[in-house]
C-alpha cells in the first residue's frame, strides 16, 4: 500500500476532503475504494476488495444516488485548477486517444 507520509498522499487527501459528496462517511468510504482498487490496479472489484461484504460495500457506494461522477471528482477538478494557476509557465496537456481496429483491418 501507499506510504501514508508522502506529500502525494497528503494531497490525495486534500483532494478527497474536497469531494462533493453529501455525507463525511461517503468521503470515509471513497477513501477505502481507492486504496482498494489501487492496490489491486486492472482486477475486478470483489478481487480488489478482498471479501464479499466489501466487494458489496463498492457496488452500494457506486450505486448511491448521491454519488455522481461530477461530486467523486471534484476535489480533484478544484487541485488541478488551482495548481494550473499556479503555474507560471506552459503546461502540457496529454491525452490519450485510443485506437479501434476493425476486424476487417486485423
Amino acid at each position: 500500500m501507499r506510504d501514508k507520509t508522502s506529500s502525494s498522499e497528503a494531497a490525495w487527501q486534500e483532494e478527497l476532503r474536497a469531494a462533493a459528496l453529501p455525507d463525511k462517511r461517503l468521503v470515509g468510504r471513497l477513501q477505502r475504494l481507492l486504496d482498494q482498487l489501487s492496490a489491486a490496479p486492472g482486477k475486478p472489484i470483489p478481487a480488489a476488495c478482498g471479501d464479499w461484504a466489501a466487494a458489496k460495500a463498492a457496488y452500494r457506494f457506486f450505486d448511491n444516488p448521491r454519488v455522481t461522477e461530477h461530486s467523486v471528482l471534484a476535489g480533484h477538478f478544484a487541485a488541478t485548477a488551482a495548481r494550473v494557476a499556479a503555474s507560471e509557465g506552459p503546461i502540457l496537456i496529454l491525452q490519450v486517444i485510443p485506437t479501434v481496429l476493425a476486424a476487417d483491418s486485423l
